[in-house]
């Protein structure tokens, strides 16, 4: 029987393993050997062009929880950042460094922006090197192309939150686990627990990730309990996992108290995020990254594809890229707490690397090249990739075209239009953005008895509103209202699903109405 390297190349007669299999036995083939050499240009050519993308109106508008980030953490000062939690929109290292940036380059959405961008143009070369790993040199240069003209990803490299940070931090885990596990050395596990703690002091969700990657080496390396030659297989990934959870408690220790007591009073309406919810808005945002609905159908065809080829490659493999979604899924659901498509941005990097490998072994198939343990790149195969970066760069326009929500030309357009002493309400949300950034003195409207109430006063009635099925989830019939009777003035588009600014006007309420009103 042939064995084989950690690289998948075979092990000459008489040649010791490395490391030894008492110690670890990741076994993961893939085409070519560790002796080529990595593409340097390629791989900085890659980093420059993700960069570039990522730069381009990056000073755009920001959106509702941009906005929340910047008013109720990023202007604080660091004390404050590190030891207060207001809220899950915190992404506590983000936050710190989206600080620091500010407070060398002054507050501007670009600089606020910043630190999303920079682990954005990182994540393609990251996923490259991840990705040697266990393919060849082609297919994770194809990977990292694909990532780097994503129109999700580029989005939310220019999002001042943490998911692009996330993104890049889940990727670095996993190379230094793949490391470990095929190398046998304690630094690259000492290495996983740090790239682990600071994913999770980013965002929650790395933590279902770290559990993932334990449940995957089980996969690999044994159960303890029905195997006993396992501990010592196991001694140098405990370590790596103990480092991990060590450091994220230490990291959020400060701000145990204030999350409890968040999560324990937080309520969200019945009817926003749930799971059929959050899988239309999946399948939505696809769309919008694919162009239409075919074509995310046929990434789903690729997907398929590169799964069922990792399958047959190895089922480790197969494990740390699909139980870190399946368990953070799961255990938001347990949780009771609402679900966001955005949750499972983290893995946008190994989904790359699912479509790319199925794209490859349909080339091959095509190419009736047979059957391999991984996909062998053909001509047709790198075509099909080729067409998907095409098609995913031809979509950036669309980032590019407007800002997140445009809070500020809505706000413009309604001060021109307005006329002295008509009242101006917001909704929705809108209303935190208006009273808490651009500081407008703007009553917000909560009810549909409230907005009667001030149309009675005999003006016309300005509204501005977004993110339109909260308030419906909330106050349907002030929704209602504004469906209805609100006359739309104009559309201010932005890029955030659902997150047009709206503005309408309501007449003065009728007679009859306004002394209802005024009884």
């Amino acid at each position: 029987m042939v064995r084989l390297r950690p690289d998948g190349a075979e092990l000459r007669m008489g040649e010791p393993p490395s490391p030894p299999p008492s110690e670890t036995t990741a076994r993961w083939p893939r085409p070519g050997t560790a002796a080529e050499r990595t593409p340097w240009v390629a791989v900085l050519a890659l980093t420059l062009l993700a960069a570039a993308l990522r730069a381009v109106g990056l000073d755009g508008g920001l959106w509702l929880d941009e906005i929340l980030t910047l008013v109720e953490s990023v202007r604080h000062p660091l004390a404050q950042i590190v030891t207060a939690f207001p809220g899950n929109n915190q992404h506590t290292l983000y936050s710190v460094l989206a600080h620091g940036s500010i407070e060398v380059f002054g507050e501007q959405a670009w600089s606020l922006r910043l630190p999303a961008l920079l682990f954005g143009a990182a994540t393609p070369p990251m996923l490259y090197l991840l990705a040697r790993e266990f393919e060849g040199r082609t297919e994770a240069l194809l990977a990292g192309a694909l990532l780097a003209v994503s129109y999700h990803h580029v989005w939310f490299s220019q999002n001042a939150r943490g998911y692009s940070a996330l993104a890049f931090f889940a990727l670095l885990a996993s190379w230094f686990l793949l490391r470990g596990l095929r190398r046998g050395r304690s630094s690259d596990f000492l290495w996983y627990g740090v790239a682990s703690a600071l994913g999770t002091y980013t965002h929650l969700t790395m933590v279902f990730m770290v559990i993932a990657h334990a449940a995957a080496c089980a996969l690999l390396l044994g159960l303890p309990p029905f195997d006993r030659d396992a501990w010592p297989r196991w001694r140098l990934p405990l370590i790596g996992f103990a480092v991990a959870a060590v450091l994220s408690l230490a990291l959020y220790a400060p701000l145990l108290l204030d999350m409890q007591q968040f999560f324990l009073k937080r309520t969200m309406p019945a009817d926003v995020a749930t799971p059929q919810w959050a899988a239309k808005a999946l399948f939505s945002g696809l769309q919008v990254g694919t162009g239409t609905a075919l074509a995310a159908l046929a990434g789903a065809v690729l997907f398929a594809f590169g799964l069922w080829s990792y399958f047959r490659q190895s089922r480790f493999l197969l494990a740390l890229f699909v139980l870190p979604g399946a368990i953070t899924v799961a255990a938001v659901l347990a949780l009771r707490q609402p679900i966001f498509p955005r949750f499972l941005f983290f893995l946008a990097g190994f989904g790359v690397l699912i479509v790319v490998r199925g794209a490859l072994e349909i080339g091959a198939w095509l190419s009736r090249s047979g059957k391999t343990s991984a996909a062998p790149v053909t001509a047709l195969g790198v075509a099909l990739v080729a067409l998907m970066v095409v098609a995913s760069a031809v979509s950036l326009p669309l980032n590019y075209r407007y800002p997140k929500q445009d809070f500020g030309a809505a706000m413009q357009f309604v001060e021109a239009q307005r006329a002295t002493g008509e009242p101006v309400l917001t909704a929705g949300g809108a209303v935190y953005p208006y009273q808490m950034y651009y500081r407008r003195p703007w009553a917000r409207v909560a009810s549909l008895e409230q907005l009667q109430t001030i149309r009675a006063q005999g003006r016309r009635v300005w509204v501005l509103y977004t993110l339109a099925e909260y308030i419906e989830a909330s106050t349907p019939g002030l929704m209602h209202a504004l469906r209805d009777e609100c006359t739309v003035e104009a559309v201010f588009r932005g890029t955030v699903a659902g997150g047009n600014v709206m503005v309408c006007a309501l007449p003065p309420a009728s007679g009859t109405a306004a002394s209802a009103a005024n009884r």
